[in-house]
């Protein structure tokens, strides 16, 4: 309560990840890890320009497609002589589900000489902090998942989001809300950091567009929404505003249905998922998410793309896969502009370069490392299918 008297505009979660990037920063010179040595091995390597070229892969969990995605790239780009004449090689690595357990996994990875970047932490409580070993290690770390502001609020050289933040984001859904014409909106959201802090910001974003009629937070375990939801029915919303996990958010959808709230759902991109899908039914109907991928867009990029995952793995691409094949053919293409893995140089044709085309869209870095005038897509869920909002295309 002291803290967040200061300033009315104080970012508790904002505290909490520099603090976080503090301790990390105490780790890294109190536990013995010479960085400085890794770094300067890294640079000898990639300065002789030989030998093979190594990208270290997260694995988050076995119904991800993000490592397919991964794998498809790497493949085709062996296929075509490897960068710069030399082999492309790929190291899958288990990701942890916090940091502690997930260090001695990114200390053993930067102290490979050989790895020029990493791609993956789904979790913004591995990635943030990791962001700190990385740079220190000089090795270039690209995040497809995190979107969370704090991710390059630390001036780093080395981190780059492969999406566009939250701030972002939150624009963009309550420019669809103004495409829709809705006027009322509930809020639901769960109390955990990463939704609360979702919704809160979606809050301050659209109170001057919309009319917030209903503001209510839940615990994510909860199983029974119906009295929150009876007040609900009393707010004559035109749609509900849901930041929460899947499962959490599959669970209040089906009691809102069955309470004859049949009213829009915006979700956030947890509710992209399988898991939604599923377990909502047909309850589902009418739910509106952003994905950063569009399987439909008929770009030549996407198009060969989608041809060459299909034959494949004999299904269609998700956004998981995108997000990694993009990953990769993003580190391929800066490694031939720059012609070489030194460190530095490449940390600097990542920022500084034209933009780049991938099979979601257009990559263009700024100085801090934030993905710029990139758009998300929205899809509806119809009959346990999402499909694309054409008239929110970007």
């Amino acid at each position: 309560m002291i803290l967040r008297s200061l300033h009315p505009n104080f970012n508790l979660k904002l505290l909490k990840n520099s603090l976080l990037l503090i301790i990390t920063g105490c780790l890294l010179t109190a536990c013995n890890v010479d960085y400085e040595t890794m770094a300067s091995q890294r640079l000898k390597y990639a300065q002789k320009n030989q030998g093979e070229i190594v990208i270290v892969a997260l694995q988050n969990s076995a119904g991800s497609h993000y490592i397919r995605g991964v794998k498809l790239a790497v493949e085709e780009i062996n296929q075509q002589k490897g960068l710069l004449g030399r082999p492309l090689k790929l190291l899958i690595e288990q990701d942890s589900p916090d940091f502690v357990t997930a260090r001695p996994t990114i200390r053993r990875i930067v102290s490979n000489p050989k790895v020029s970047a990493v791609m993956g932490h789904r979790n913004a409580e591995i990635a943030i902090p990791a962001s700190a070993i990385y740079e220190k290690a000089r090795v270039l770390f690209f995040s497809p998942f995190v979107t969370e502001e704090e991710l390059t609020a630390h001036g780093f050289d080395y981190t780059f989001r492969l999406l566009a933040d939250n701030k972002q984001l939150v624009k963009q859904i309550c420019s669809l809300g103004k495409i829709l014409g809705l006027k009322k909106i509930a809020v639901l959201y769960a109390r955990a950091d990463e939704h609360r802090k979702f919704a809160l910001l979606f809050k301050e974003t659209a109170q001057n567009d919309f009319n917030l009629v209903f503001d209510q937070p839940f615990f994510g375990a909860t199983a029974d929404f119906r009295s929150i939801l009876s007040d609900l029915k009393h707010k004559d919303a035109d749609a509900i505003f849901l930041s929460a996990g899947a499962k959490t958010a599959s669970r209040l959808t089906k009691q809102a249905r069955e309470m004859g709230i049949d009213i829009p759902i915006l979700g956030s991109r947890n509710l992209d998922s399988e898991i939604f899908k599923t377990s909502a039914g047909i309850a589902g109907n009418n739910t509106i998410v952003p994905t950063p991928y569009n399987v439909q867009a008929k770009n030549p990029v996407n198009q060969i793309f989608v041809t060459h995952y299909r034959y494949k793995y004999k299904q269609l691409p998700d956004a998981d896969a995108a997000q990694g094949y993009d990953s990769i053919m993003l580190f391929a293409d800066k490694v031939k502009r720059a012609r070489s893995t030194q460190p530095a140089l490449l940390a600097s044709i990542v920022h500084f370069s034209p933009p780049w085309t991938g099979v979601s869209g257009m990559y263009r870095f700024n100085k801090a490392g934030n993905i710029q005038e990139k758009s998300y897509f929205f899809q509806v869920l119809n009959n346990e299918n999402w499909q694309i909002f054409s008239a929110v295309t970007p």
